[in-house]
């Protein structure tokens, strides 16, 4: 199945700044993060018993996990270790485009979510 994300609905992401569109299948779900230069940034970390994967498109973005800060930049693929304490932290200054892959799924990505999120906060 061919992914068209220009046809899926955009829904603020998890700051001022950012927009997400996701899917979700039975046990994996991805999510397509557009986050603009000038996104807020508050460091606070989160976890979930989800593994999690972001593939690097476009920019740059800062990552924390577990108090370690590394940098994502196109072609880059990191690994979120399941209950890693984890955030974005900052983006380059052309913002960044990246992909958050999550098993198991993650339905409470997907617009419309009335359940429980499945993040912990610190």
């Amino acid at each position: 199945m061919l992914i068209d994300w220009s046809a899926l609905p955009t829904v603020g992401g998890m700051r001022a700044g950012s927009d997400r569109q996701g899917i979700c299948g039975d046990k994996i779900s991805a999510v397509r993060v557009v986050t603009e230069p000038d996104a807020e940034f508050d460091g606070k970390t989160h976890w979930h018993e989800n593994e999690q994967l972001l593939v690097m498109v476009e920019g740059m973005v800062k990552v924390t996990i577990d108090d370690r800060e590394m940098e994502a930049n196109p072609g880059d693929l990191i690994f979120f270790p399941a209950g890693s304490r984890h955030a974005a932290i900052g983006v380059g200054p052309e913002g960044a485009v990246y992909y958050e892959i999550f098993a198991p799924a993650r339905p409470d990505q997907l617009p419309g979510w009335v359940g429980s999120s499945v993040l912990r906060f610190d």
